[in-house]
């Protein structure tokens, strides 16, 4: 193979360089480059991470939606502030801390409605969640999380697949029977 240059109108049938001339001269012919080709990863397979971010906004606003009387406004578990769903004020709470505690990040007794002012500014106002939860669900299950709070295990990614679909059609059942739009 040769580079051809372009001089005017015609083109030369190598690059003029001495070596590449006594090359065509003698016939010899380049060795063809390899080629890579690099497989372009699937577009619609989200990673881990981009899913985890999705199955929170479907598990925060089922249990918003559950723990509301019409479907469109719910009350902050610590204040009792009513809060309209899906406003920037409505938040999904935990009793503990969700980073140091990764177990409970998606356990439904752990996560309760709140307002922003309670769940950032008083973060999370623990005390008082955890005395209301133990009320709610009972010490036996309240000391069953808070035992297993810790424990971390790498959820895999078809799970979060499977746990998104449940929720989506969680939400769809709730509103339908609780008459929001």
């Amino acid at each position: 193979m040769y580079t051809p240059k372009r001089y005017g109108l015609k083109l030369t049938p190598c690059c003029e360089n001495a070596g590449c001339k006594l090359d065509f001269a003698q016939g010899v012919t380049a060795k063809p480059k390899k080629v890579t080709v690099k497989m372009a990863k699937p577009k619609n397979k989200k990673t881990v991470g981009k899913l985890r971010l999705d199955l929170w906004d479907e598990f925060s606003l089922y249990i918003k939606i559950l723990h509301s009387t019409d479907g469109e406004w719910c009350t902050c578990y610590t204040c009792d502030k009513p809060i309209k769903i899906g406003t920037i004020d409505c938040q999904g709470g935990h009793c503990f801390s969700k980073a140091a505690n990764g177990n409970i990040y998606f356990d439904d007794r752990a996560v309760r409605p709140q307002c922003s002012r309670c769940n950032c500014a008083e973060e999370g106002n623990h005390y008082v969640f955890n005395e209301r939860l133990k009320q709610e669900i009972g010490m036996a299950a309240w000391s069953d999380m808070y035992e297993n709070r810790k424990q971390l295990f790498k959820k895999p990614r078809q799970w979060y697949i499977e746990k998104i679909d449940f929720y989506k059609s969680e939400i769809i059942k709730i509103k339908e029977l609780k008459g929001a739009s």
